[in-house]
């Protein structure tokens, strides 16, 4: 029989190290498909001041970096999206106008992110497209919904998000990118009985669950790849005793799907500090974690034969 293997990673949060990996990671494991599950927009800007003579200041985590030739202007700049933030170059009072409008702050925030996610499928594309390899490539809560407009500019990019697509060996392919509600309010945080009626639709379209991948950004409460610091209510970390205080985040909605429609294979992120697998019934829940920050790549490589996971493994680089 033929194998499929998948590479499978979500929550790059604009990472261009990360993305840059992934697409590398595909070529290195042969694979047929990659997906990616969600949140893969980045969380600030880093102003990039012009002081003048060529000189170029920005704070990055704290600490000040100068750059005052062409090429360390641009490892700066290399160096605050390979953590995932957007390095925009300004004179001083392009900065300050900005800082003084928020409205204009957001659509300034909002080009950079769709430019990026833009970039990123414009690679894939190039790089992918001749070795008949796929990309799913899907939102999360974090992301803004014209993160999914830029997507669709791309005719061999497949966004799953309440889609159903077939892979050429029959396998299904479906996903959501919604989460359940965060203290954050994000942008595609909805309430359970949402929910529960988006994940109905995408039941309706799955044919064969029994070869079916569900690309879900939030995991099952309850599953062990959901858990993450408890915060009170300022958002601060709760601990007991020098401890982490852990709670479970993930969806009920989600858990209620999976052990009704029993996919083969359940992939999931949002939550960063719970990689792992496990089994639900026939379902195969994995979570790749993500330490984007650091620039570490968090995939799993996933072998599919004859409609069953073969073997699958967590990687990072």
């Amino acid at each position: 029989m033929t194998m499929t293997r998948i590479l499978y990673g979500s929550d790059f949060h604009g990472s261009e190290a990360v993305f840059r990996k992934f697409l590398s990671s595909g070529f290195q494991y042969k694979v047929n498909a990659l997906m990616v599950g969600g949140d893969v927009t980045g969380k600030a800007m880093v102003p990039v001041i012009h002081q003048g003579a060529g000189r170029y200041q920005a704070t990055l985590f704290g600490d000040e970096k100068t750059s005052t030739t062409p090429d360390e202007l641009e490892k700066l700049k290399k160096s605050i999206s390979n953590v995932g933030f957007y390095p925009i170059v300004l004179e001083q009072d392009e900065a300050q106008e900005l800082e003084n409008d928020t409205a204009k702050m957001g659509a300034r925030f909002e080009l950079e992110m769709c430019n990026r996610v833009r970039e990123w499928m414009k690679l894939a594309e190039e790089k992918l497209v001749p070795q008949h390899i796929t990309l799913y490539f899907m939102a999360g809560n974090d992301d803004l919904y014209s993160i999914d407009k830029v997507i669709d500019e791309f005719k061999h990019v497949r966004n799953p998000d309440m889609k159903h697509f077939e892979m050429e060996d029959g396998y299904e392919v479906v996903g959501l990118s919604n989460a359940n509600m965060t203290p954050w309010l994000c942008a595609r945080d909805i309430e359970e009985d949402e929910l529960t009626r988006k994940l109905d639709v995408l039941a309706s379209l799955i044919q064969k669950p029994e070869r079916a991948i569900a690309i879900l950004h939030v995991p099952p409460f309850g599953s062990a790849l959901d858990n993450c610091p408890d915060l009170d209510k300022n958002l601060k970390i709760i601990t007991e005793g020098g401890q982490v205080v852990m709670k479970s985040a993930g969806s009920p909605a989600v858990r209620a799907f999976i052990e009704k429609v029993q996919p083969m294979l359940s992939l999931h992120g949002h939550i960063h500090e719970s990689p792992g697998h496990v089994h639900n019934g026939r379902t195969l829940m994995i979570n790749a974690g993500s330490e984007y920050a650091e620039g570490i790549m968090k995939a799993a490589i996933i072998n599919l034969e004859n409609g069953k996971v073969k073997g699958h493994l967590l990687i990072s680089a």
